[in-house]
């Protein structure tokens, strides 16, 4: 890279620094230019005076140490990998301009001019300005060698560095970072092309339970891990994190809604798939069994596919797959009964006794619909009446429970009964008292 230009040596540079950081100093300083400028103007008067300032014809030399040596050059196309960064200056002359020379300090400047020059090793004479006309300026070395070469744009991948992966929120997994552009530009010589072995995006998802975007500055390191200073176009880039949610798989449960036409009756309903998986925190997933669709039966017109969306349950995030393909064959409409089907009476407390009021043979007549094909295969045990008593309130003798229904999906169910009352009664622990008996000696 270029030099920057500077007008002296780190080295002086301290020095002076420290001395014009004491106000006696720059006191003293401004007083002596102040008379030695009076006594320059008026020297013809003062000339023969002896010991006023020293004789014109009176040399002497003053070295400047490590001066640094600035090169110029096609900063576009080339960058100077090898210079001698300091030399040594000489200066020789009359006392008073070398006085004048070191209270004054004039931006100075020793440098290399290098801009008709290519690629390759040169060997060039250093140059010199600013120094005072009267004075002789001798430089060590005169000759220096510099090495230009062509800077190369080159292409490199980005990686992305993903830190804090184990600090995710509970249960949610990473995927596959992304970084847009994949490739950035370098533009430098050959040599430090050489020592680039990777360049990185970083990115931190402590915490993160969603999808992470991030604009991440490029890095370019070398093969020990050490950072280098290079040109990077663009200097940032876009890298984005997929974060899933926890997931499990569960069950989809087809239900039905609405009624088919007066004429039709299901034959066959094939839903895929029959499973789907949900995404969602643990503790909103942990507690799902399944996943319920629903076919409305009044878009039913004939044989064929209908798709069919999975209701959401609370909590869940994402379903995948979130429809499923309903595969409907249909009849024409068909009825048949049975007779004096038994109506259950379930989930009861077990600690209770009851007996069904109405009917009075817990029984109801069932007629069921149906197309041809599938009331063929049905027998009375396919068929259940179900009183459930859960969630109901103790209060109230007799309770009236509704009447439901269960059998296979292709037919419709009709109950006689649609509800039922039943008594019932609390059993009571006794608990028996065993009596013994003492033998009494006489």
């Amino acid at each position: 890279m270029p030099k920057i230009p500077r007008g002296y040596g780190i080295g002086e540079a301290k020095k002076m620094d420290k001395l014009f950081n004491n106000h006696w100093f720059v006191k003293f300083v401004s007083l002596l230019i102040a008379v030695m400028l009076y006594m320059m103007v008026n020297m013809n008067n003062i000339s023969n005076q002896p010991g006023v300032l020293p004789d014109n014809n009176d040399h002497s030399s003053y070295t400047i140490k490590d001066v640094e040596v600035n090169a110029y050059y096609d900063e576009e196309n080339y960058e100077d990998v090898e210079l001698e960064e300091t030399v040594d200056v000489e200066l020789r002359g009359p006392q008073t301009s070398i006085l004048l020379f070191q209270l004054s300090r004039p931006a100075y400047e020793v440098y290399v001019d290098l801009e008709d020059r290519g690629a390759g090793v040169h060997n060039v004479r250093l140059e010199y300005r600013n120094f005072p006309a009267d004075l002789d300026v001798s430089i060590t070395p005169r000759f220096v060698s510099v090495e230009l070469q062509q800077l190369e744009t080159v292409s490199y991948p980005v990686e992305a560095e993903v830190m804090n992966k184990d600090e995710t929120a509970e249960g949610y997994t990473l995927g596959g970072a992304k970084v847009t552009p994949s490739e950035v530009d370098v533009k430098a010589s050959p040599s430090v092309h050489d020592q680039i072995a990777s360049l990185k995006a970083f990115v931190d998802v402590e915490g993160a339970d969603e999808r992470l975007e991030s604009e991440s500055e490029v890095v370019a390191y070398d093969q020990n891990g050490n950072e280098l200073d290079v040109p990077i176009n663009p200097e940032t880039v876009e890298v984005e994190v997929p974060i899933s949610s926890p997931f499990k798989k569960v069950p989809i449960n087809l239900s039905r809604e609405g009624t088919l036409p007066d004429d039709l009756s299901i034959e066959a309903l094939n839903m895929e798939p029959t499973e789907t998986t949900i995404f969602g925190p643990l503790s909103d997933i942990e507690g799902i069994s399944n996943v319920e669709a629903v076919l409305d039966l009044s878009e039913i017109e004939g044989d064929g596919l209908i798709e069919v969306d999975l209701i959401y349950p609370e909590g869940v995030e994402r379903l995948q797959p979130e429809t499923v393909e309903v595969e409907v064959e249909v009849g024409e409409r068909e009825e048949t009964a049975f007779e004096e089907i038994p109506i259950d009476v379930e989930n009861i407390p077990e600690d209770y006794s009851f007996e069904i009021k109405d009917p009075e043979q817990g029984v109801s007549d069932v007629t069921i619909s149906g197309s041809s094909a599938v009331l063929e295969n049905i027998n009375e045990d396919d068929i259940s009446l179900i009183a459930d008593w859960e969630d109901r309130e103790e209060e109230g003798n007799p309770q009236t429970l509704p009447v439901l229904t269960s059998g296979p999906s292709e037919v419709n169910i009709e109950p006689e009964v649609h509800e039922i009352e039943v008594e019932w009664s609390q059993e009571e622990d006794t608990e028996g008292t065993d009596i013994v008996e003492e033998e009494v000696e006489d």
